[in-house]
């Protein structure tokens, strides 16, 4: 996938189009994505909001190889349906794959009842990808399934249709700027078939296919979402033509960000969760490693890491669009199944903690995390506490009653006050589910909540004070978030300036001894610094060795702190930095207990 779409261009006539698309007007000026309180938006997305889940697809005539081309996929991946892009295989070459698609397993109503049955809310399909081939009845294009292909129907209508009668949204991924298969597409564009860019006329292409394939899609299916991607050769005014044409013909339908130039209704983080999401996001993930279907690709993530996946995601306020391919004959792979069918089952008694929610009103705990809706507080307890003690931190408001999820009578689980903004609930001795047992929690008013990190001495948990939450004090660093897959932590970086420190607030409702733990990386140039962390009235003393690399990192236990009731501030501070090294690359500083007994 790799944010890389293709996008169609509406033959407009007279002058307007003329200027909105010349190569004169080239101004990459962005707009400010659409205020919260712009009404029209609000009504847009009210739908998306309560949905929280949704099944990505990622189908084309790129499931006939399924990943593998002329012995190349031995020497390296080849991507699924990037597999004309990184084989460089000729247009005339590629377009022959059109001939073996005749996908006669394709079930509509099948496919649309699986993803409800999942738990999902709505649809989003490839209907044209960056290979250029078109998944639907195109008079833009006869490079489209039902004039190219054997199978010679519309898949995308007859989705639409079964979307329609189970209730679930349908929305359509656009490449409008990549296409392989057109000599004036941009971006990573096809070099092998099309070496001259001086040549490409990026208008032309906009005009002949993309703008006008949009249009089609817009006014024959009536799409709840547009999924535009890769937007980078696109000017400002590009992108709000395709704004346009999609507010024409269907004012009610979302864009998603990828339109470019920040027109979009919502953002799209790809394969990673945010530390610090701000606004509406939708997670895109596949649930193996590739978007389009790959035979030889058995990396499926399992239920329970989907399912917390999900509950984070919602935790943090946005949706999950969880990516499977389609097989050549029109099937789901067996595996992906299985484990759609799982997460169903979990829905099924928990999707109330998930769909219409809001972001938790609980700052960072660490037996899992919480979802809100109506007076009502979900607790994700991914981590059941052996003792059946529950700190449930910073709820001020009285808890009317709190029971499991999952349980049909509703049996009500005990709740102690815990001085003036905790609680402590006591559950059974084993938890409901072994992924995640959700404990509904009903308040008596708003949970008017301190989500600053509160500290309980129990022996099952360890607090985490990660990189995205902390406060740089000073100029001499930075927050660095994760990047995809390519950096596996996200951390304080750049940090040079000596006089910099970062700090965490928390709380410690009661006394406790915890373990310091830190993790970090380094390369050899910051051999020899030295550190200072101090929690609460207790200091300790680190130095800096090479972990291999700046992306090695390696966990190191500092010392053992006692942390009295009260207010308190984790701060880590240089003590010496070489002359032109960082300090080191911070991701975390975690507390862990050692000694105390829990609050009765």
């Amino acid at each position: 996938m790799r944010r890389a779409h293709c996008a169609l261009v509406w033959i407009l006539a007279g002058l307007a189009l003329a200027l909105v698309l010349s190569p004169a007007v080239r101004s990459q000026t962005s707009a400010p994505q659409l205020p919260a309180s712009d009404p029209a938006r609000e009504a847009r997305l009210a739908w998306w909001r309560e949905a929280r889940f949704g099944l990505f697809m990622h189908w084309g005539i790129y499931a006939v190889p399924a990943g593998e081309w002329k012995g190349l996929e031995k020497q390296r991946d080849l991507g699924g349906e990037w597999i004309m892009q990184r084989a460089q295989i000729p247009v005339k070459e590629y377009e022959l794959l059109a001939q073996q698609f005749n996908p006669v397993k394709f079930d509509a109503r099948e496919w649309v009842r699986l993803a409800k049955r999942t738990g999902m809310r709505y649809i989003v399909i490839t209907a044209k990808h960056c290979d250029g081939f078109a998944m639907f009845a195109s008079k833009a294009s006869k490079y489209n399934i039902v004039d190219a292909t054997p199978f010679a129907r519309d898949p995308m209508r007859e989705l639409a249709e079964a979307c329609r009668r189970e209730g679930i949204k349908l929305g359509f991924y656009y490449s409008h700027s990549w296409d392989w298969h057109e000599p004036d597409a941009l971006g990573l564009d096809n070099k092998w078939d099309f070496p001259d860019r001086a040549k490409k006329d990026i208008n032309r292409y906009l005009r002949s296919k993309s703008l006008p394939q949009v249009e089609e899609l817009v006014t024959q299916y009536r799409p709840a979402l547009m999924w535009f991607d890769v937007p980078n050769d696109l000017t400002r005014e590009h992108s709000q033509a395709f704004v346009d044409i999609v507010r024409k013909g269907a004012p009610d339908c979302i864009i998603n960000d990828r339109v470019g130039n920040r027109l979009g209704d919502y953002d799209t983080p790809e394969r990673v969760i945010p530390r610090r999401p701000r606004g509406d996001f939708e997670v895109c993930m596949p649930l193996n490693e590739h978007w389009g279907y790959d035979k030889n690709d058995h990396r499926w993530k399992e239920p329970p890491v989907v399912i917390r996946q999900l509950v984070e995601i919602a935790s943090k306020g946005g949706n999950y669009l969880l990516n499977v391919g389609p097989t050549a004959e029109g099937t789901f792979p067996a595996q992906a199944v299985r484990v759609l069918t799982e997460i169903g089952r979990w829905m099924d008694a928990n999707g109330e903690s998930i769909h219409g929610t809001s972001a938790g009103p609980l700052g960072a705990v660490p037996w899992g995390c919480s979802t809100a809706k109506a007076g009502t507080v979900y607790l994700h307890v991914f981590q059941w506490p052996r003792d059946g003690r529950l700190a449930v931190p910073g709820v001020r408001a009285n808890v009317k009653r709190a029971w499991l999820l999952s349980d049909p009578a509703h049996k009500k689980l005990g709740a102690t006050r815990i001085g003036n903004v905790d609680w402590q609930l006591r559950l059974p001795a084993k938890p409901a589910d072994p992924i995640d047992s959700v404990v509904a929690v009903e308040l008596e008013g708003p949970p008017d909540a301190d989500p600053t990190t509160a500290l309980f001495p129990h022996p099952d948990y360890r607090y985490v004070f990660g990189a995205a939450a902390a406060s740089v004090q000073g100029r001499g660093a930075r927050y660095e978030p994760v990047i995809r897959q390519r950096r596996p932590y996200d951390r304080i970086g750049a940090w040079t300036d000596p006089q910099t420190g970062v700090a965490w607030q928390f709380r410690a409702p009661v006394a406790g001894s915890y373990n310091v733990e830190l993790t970090y990386s380094a390369a050899a140039e910051s051999a020899g610094n030295a550190f200072v962390l101090m929690a609460g009235a207790n200091t300790l003393e680190g130095k800096v060795e090479p972990t291999g690399g700046l992306e090695e990192f390696k966990t190191v236990t500092l010392g053992a702190v006692t942390i009295q009731p009260g207010m308190h501030e984790l701060t880590v501070k240089p003590k010496t930095i070489a002359p032109g090294s960082p300090l080191m690359q911070l991701h975390a500083v975690a507390l862990a207990p050692v000694a105390a007994a829990n609050p009765r």
